[in-house]
């Protein structure tokens, strides 16, 4: 039996980090064509997840199925209204339930494709559901009918799927938010899915640390060309979005090393590390607690993990 992989809990966190807001109530998936047959869906309500579609002449390939059935459901039902073509794939950016939960809702003859490190912690539903309570209001009902589906396709660092005149290449280039962060890239469009490896104005590095994020961004711009970044939880974004996340974890890893070579405890890094001008929020944006939260978590997260204490 194959050992069981580490799974987040909320004693993995500061006390003051903000919960997520993940609760779909109310949220419309709205479609947005941004090239012939590559659709994004982003979300009405700013956090809840987004997601997309690419239609070919064979077939359609989903990414992501969100966090519950009925948002799943309308994945499904704006799928339906571009093509009635088959849905032969479905891809996970990652394996945490607000990207996962809806695989159930699709056709048993769509093909579920997961990296090899989503795919290891996707059958631990229990435990992901109990994760991700506080972030949908602590409403178990969200995770209704929820259940667990096993990938169909493993794959470890790339994957090209032809649908019939639009080639689709899902990668992995490393960990950043979780262990098997996928990016699904259309090369034709120069657009990409990253799941939650981009948004806000600097990533998040859930299970990773600044290094190990940075190694990740660099082999993402070295291997593909992208214009258009389609996020798992936030707007738009481009290109020198991603030179501000190299930005931010090239600072944050010089930083962390200095302190660990002055030889800083925890509490006087968390201190004496802030957030770098070039990302800070005015103090009256509403976006700004949860932001300055993020980067106190990145900062915790690289000095426990360099120090060896993960």
């Amino acid at each position: 039996m194959e050992k069981k992989p580490r799974m987040l809990t909320w004693a993995d966190f500061a006390p003051d980090f903000p919960v997520w807001k993940l609760n779909p109530a109310g949220a419309i998936l709205k479609t947005q064509e941004l090239a012939p047959g590559v659709y994004a869906l982003m979300s009405s309500i700013p956090g809840v997840d987004n997601a997309g579609f690419v239609v070919g002449d064979k077939g359609v390939l989903v990414i992501d199925a969100h966090i519950c059935l009925p948002m799943a459901e309308q994945i499904l039902a704006r799928v339906r209204e571009v093509t009635d073509k088959p849905i032969r794939y479905l891809v996970n950016s990652n394996y945490h339930g607000d990207h996962t939960f809806g695989n159930g809702a699709f056709p048993a003859e769509t093909v579920l494709v997961q990296q090899r490190e989503t795919a290891a912690r996707t059958p631990y539903l229990e435990e992901e559901k109990a994760f991700l309570l506080p972030a949908v209001r602590n409403d178990p009902n969200i995770f209704t009918g929820v259940t667990y589906r096993p990938p169909d396709i493993v794959f470890e660092e790339k994957l090209q799927i032809d649908l019939g005149g639009k080639v689709v290449e899902i990668h992995w280039f490393g960990p950043a938010n979780t262990p098997g962060d996928t990016i699904t890239y259309v090369p034709a469009a120069r657009v990409a899915w990253t799941g939650n490896v981009t948004g806000g104005s600097f990533g998040l590095a859930l299970e990773s640390d600044a290094p190990a994020f940075l190694g990740t961004l660099t082999r993402m711009i070295q291997t593909i060309e992208i214009e258009t970044l389609v996020p798992g939880h936030s707007a738009i974004l481009g290109p020198k979005d991603l030179w501000l996340y190299m930005l931010y974890f090239s600072e944050l890893t010089n930083a962390l090393k200095k302190a660990l070579s002055a030889g800083w405890s925890l509490t006087e890094t968390l201190a004496r590390v802030p957030m770098g001008e070039a990302f800070r929020l005015p103090d009256t944006d509403p976006r700004a607690p949860f932001m300055e939260g993020r980067h106190r978590y990145n900062v915790r997260r690289t000095y426990l993990s360099l120090t060896g204490a993960l």
